[in-house]
């Protein structure tokens, strides 16, 4: 029996087989949208991806009313009108993720540190909103880029830093700025390998 996740991805692949003969940018639009709705429809109905599915119609009438849309230039290679939100480009989401991670330790200081923040949680909030991904992709790379490299300030500020006010052992410093770096690059360079066109 097919799972949920393989039931919607083989539903996107016949659309995007019926639609073949449009513009590589229309083609892609279209798919990430429907992905982006039936993502939506699974939050709020759960288990219901057959009925959700049914509901989005055949994919012959959905690329038929692509090309209708489009009008008599779709083969020509005429630009689609816009049908939803633009997408972030996926280089986006790793820009901040590594951006937000590094500069709380090249110029510290709190208003850099909240803007290293706020960009990191975008960065995380682009990335579960994104189609580019799987979930376990996700998952792991926000596991690799946010949630232990913060593990790793908190063991710094709380249990590495002295409380008389004396400075910090240099190798200890090193060795958190080092261990937070790799691990962003790791999941940088896990979405980017994961990436999808």
């Amino acid at each position: 029996m097919k799972t949920d996740e393989t039931l919607v991805r083989d539903y996107l692949a016949a659309v995007e087989r019926e639609t073949s003969t449009l513009p590589p940018a229309a083609r892609q639009e279209l798919i990430a949208d429907l992905g982006e709705h039936i993502e939506v429809a699974l939050a709020e109905r759960p288990g219901s991806t057959r009925e959700i599915l049914d509901e989005m119609g055949d994919p012959r009438a959905i690329a038929a009313t692509a090309f209708q849309e489009l009008g008599e230039g779709a083969g020509a290679g005429a630009k689609p009108r816009k049908p939803g939100r633009r997408r972030s480009p996926v280089w986006l989401p790793l820009v901040l993720m590594l951006a937000g991670t590094v500069l709380p330790y090249l110029a510290p200081g709190i208003v850099l540190v909240d803007i290293a923040f706020a960009g990191l949680v975008v960065g995380v909030v682009i990335i579960f909103r994104a189609r580019y991904w799987t979930r376990g992709e996700k998952w792991t790379a926000v596991t690799l880029t946010f949630i232990l490299p913060i593990v790793i300030k908190l063991w710094w500020h709380y249990l590495v830093l002295p409380t008389d006010g004396s400075a910090a052992d240099p190798a200890q410093r090193a060795l958190a700025i080092a261990l937070s770096f790799v691990l962003v690059l790791a999941g940088i360079g896990y979405l980017w390998r994961a990436k999808r066109p």
